[in-house]
């Protein structure tokens, strides 16, 4: 075939679309927070539900924060400490969240091509056409993840001994937080500081949670603060359980003595800090703090801290107290 002569018209349209849609849904629950209230007077049970609501606020602040690798914008103190509860053991408190992600995309191209001609070969032959093309296609996706958690809060009192805020590490250790016979994982000892025991059978170890300050209670200083036989606001040499003191740090245990310690502040002020990990991990929150005075006359740190607790990881093995004492 050869072309003579012609006359082509050619046209198109094109139509595109795409939208996608993020819909993140959040669930938080409470459990056991407000269990002690009921075992306070009713006329005080109003201002304690305020204190924990600010405080629990805030810790779920830093562990959304912990999430989302973001940085927590609004801060809440958790109020002055509550008064002393009764001697009735509680079960650790929890903060659970279950986030759903749903992604939807759609998209939809449709494009036409149309036309028309006249050709005329050499041989005298006439062509006349009409042209049209039409492509389209669509397409839509959903995913959906999900994920949750709980994390469970214990609040002993540590001890730093390096001029710093306590520190936690990511290397877990296994032990009883809870008393219950069964071991917990709770975040590393860091160096320079350590948790305040109360060694009440005198065998130089902490044997589980009831040997710490606040963990069944809830308010380590206040725990604290019973042992303070003169009411001068200090555990000191004075006080009779002073001698059943010690320090369980990132070495092992000793006494408060061994550590040099003369004297530990039972007052606090609310100090909110997150303690993670580089990777943006919650280990802990300091939630108050305090001082103690060491033989030597200088200042050190005596903080409340909020332990992220979780169960041991399916088939670890329960270690002995001598190896609970090690971090």
């Amino acid at each position: 075939m050869k072309i003579q002569d012609s006359n082509v018209q050619l046209s198109s349209t094109h139509e595109a679309s795409r939208s996608q849609e993020l819909e993140i849904t959040s669930v938080r629950e409470f459990r056991r927070i407000f269990d002690d209230l009921s075992l306070n007077p009713a006329e005080v049970r109003k201002t304690e539900r305020q204190k924990i609501q600010q405080m629990l606020q805030s810790l779920l602040d830093a562990i959304m924060a912990a999430m989302d690798g973001k940085k927590v914008g609004e801060k809440f103190a958790a109020g002055e400490a509550l008064p002393a509860q009764p001697a009735v053991a509680r079960r650790g408190a929890e903060i659970s969240w279950q986030r759903t992600i749903r992604e939807t995309v759609s998209e939809s191209e449709k494009t036409t091509v149309c036309g028309n001609g006249k050709v005329t070969t050499c041989d005298g032959k006439v062509i006349e056409f009409d042209y049209a093309l039409a492509m389209e296609r669509n397409y839509a996706s959903e995913k959906v993840e999900e994920e949750s958690g709980t994390v469970k809060l214990s609040d002993p009192l540590m001890l730093s001994f390096n001029g710093k805020a306590c520190e936690l590490t990511e290397d877990c250790i296994a032990f009883d937080l809870n008393a219950d016979g069964t071991a917990e994982q709770i975040p590393g000892i860091g160096q320079g500081s350590g948790y305040l025991v109360f060694d009440r059978n005198g065998n130089g170890k902490a044997d589980d949670g009831s040997e710490l300050f606040g963990v069944a209670s809830g308010n380590g200083f206040t725990d604290l603060a019973k042992l303070d036989d003169d009411h001068n606001g200090w555990i000191d040499e004075a006080d009779a359980a002073f001698g059943q003191l010690g320090v369980w740090s990132a070495t092992g245990y000793g006494s408060l003595k061994d550590q040099g310690v003369g004297a530990l502040y039972t007052s606090t002020v609310n100090a909110e800090f997150s303690l993670k990990t580089k990777s943006n991990e919650l280990l802990g929150q300091i939630r108050a703090a305090g001082l103690y005075l060491s033989e030597a006359g200088e200042v050190g740190h005596l903080q409340q801290v909020d332990l992220v607790v979780s169960d041991l990881p399916a088939g670890s093995e329960h270690p002995d107290q001598g190896q609970e004492l090690a971090a």
